[in-house]
């Protein structure tokens, strides 16, 4: 299913991530102002990247770092369009043994960390994933350029590299993030307001809320984000619950006061997977959503300012199956929480501003 949103919500850190846990296959496209850029995925693993600042032809890059000479780089350009179909350049030179396996791979790691680098710097944005078609993985890099990876790299290797080598400086030509100029038509934070639809504009705590649910889903049959506040939880989000539960969910205020997975989140300020104890509110938490066993539950506390403001509670009820690491939901999470408390800040800020 495609999906898109703003990169001011979901950023391609977060991207990523949740293509990977959910080993999708199809083409991420990020588009600003003045630029457009594509990633391509197999599988939940990138196969290529384009859209950076420079422009660069592998012939380019190979005969810069001295791994081919130029008279060689002619002759397998002239193989690569002698008509007998089309090939890579990579796969050319290979063949012809003049470009090691190992080095060529090395070059294409690099290069797609270089972009991938630049584009976890943009801090405006919109995105659009859109998933290959069903049975079709193997065409997902026709027509693409001479930069792909058939194996792929797993996002969170190629992010953690990215980063690394923008800590080191490797990437220091790249614009600083804060030089870029703005996407036209984006908003302040100061300038929230939510729409009559219940959707949000640059008031991105629903925007939050709804990213961390769509994030869960990938690796979770349901979930529910609460709002918590005077002892009390409300659901304000969830999925994977018939909608006769998702309106008891909703209607329904959780206590703080008695025992509960809820209140484990709230008062020790740390996620929780495990057995879900049967206190009286865990079994009406249960019932609201429509029942099932239960035979593992997760709570996740999203602290703002200090406070745990909302609490996400997952299970994989009815299909029992095992939950797995948490450490991708745990972050995405955490980037929920920074986002909102932002946005409470800039609501502080406006009225200051205005010098009321």
């Amino acid at each position: 299913m495609s999906f898109g949103g703003r990169l001011e919500t979901l950023d391609l850190s977060a991207l990523l991530q949740t293509l990977s846990v959910g080993a999708a296959s199809g083409r991420l496209t990020l588009t600003r102002l003045d630029r457009h850029a594509v990633l391509v995925l197999r599988s939940g693993r990138v196969v290529y990247v384009t859209g950076g600042a420079a422009v660069e032809t592998l012939a380019g890059r190979l005969l810069r770092q001295g791994l081919v000479e130029e008279k060689d780089l002619v002759t397998a350009l002239e193989r690569q369009h002698d008509g007998t179909g089309y090939r890579r350049l990579g796969e050319v030179l290979v063949e012809m043994g003049l470009l090691a396996e190992g080095t060529l791979q090395g070059v294409v790691r690099q290069r797609m960390q270089e972009l991938v680098g630049e584009l976890l710097a943009w801090r405006s944005g919109f995105f659009r994933f859109e998933p290959a078609r069903a049975g079709a993985e193997a065409d997902v890099e026709v027509d693409l350029g001479d930069f792909v990876l058939p194996s792929g790299l797993p996002p969170q290797e190629l992010l953690m590299r990215a980063v690394t080598a923008l800590d080191h400086g490797d990437l220091s030509q790249l614009p600083p993030p804060d030089t870029q100029p703005p996407l036209a038509g984006a908003r302040p934070l100061a300038a929230a307001a939510a729409s009559p639809t219940g959707s949000y504009a640059a008031d991105f705590t629903g925007e939050a809320v709804l990213s961390l649910l769509r994030f869960a889903s990938q690796v979770l049959a349901r979930a529910v984000v609460f709002a918590v506040d005077e002892g009390q939880a409300r659901a304000v989000g969830e999925y994977g619950i018939p909608p006769k539960g998702a309106a008891a969910i909703r209607e329904t205020a959780l206590s703080l006061r008695e025992p509960s997975i809820l209140r484990s989140a709230v008062e020790r300020r740390r996620s929780y997977t495990g057995p879900l104890e049967p206190t009286r509110v865990n079994l009406l938490l249960v019932e609201r959503l429509g029942g099932g066993q239960v035979r593992e539950a997760v709570s996740l506390p999203l602290v703002v300012q200090g406070e745990v403001r909302y609490v996400l509670y997952a299970d994989n009820a009815p299909l029992a199956r095992p939950i797995g690491p948490l450490d991708t939901l745990e972050s995405a999470a955490a980037r929920a929480a920074r986002i909102i408390e932002k946005t409470l800040l800039a609501r502080v800020a406006k009225p200051r501003a205005a010098g009321i």
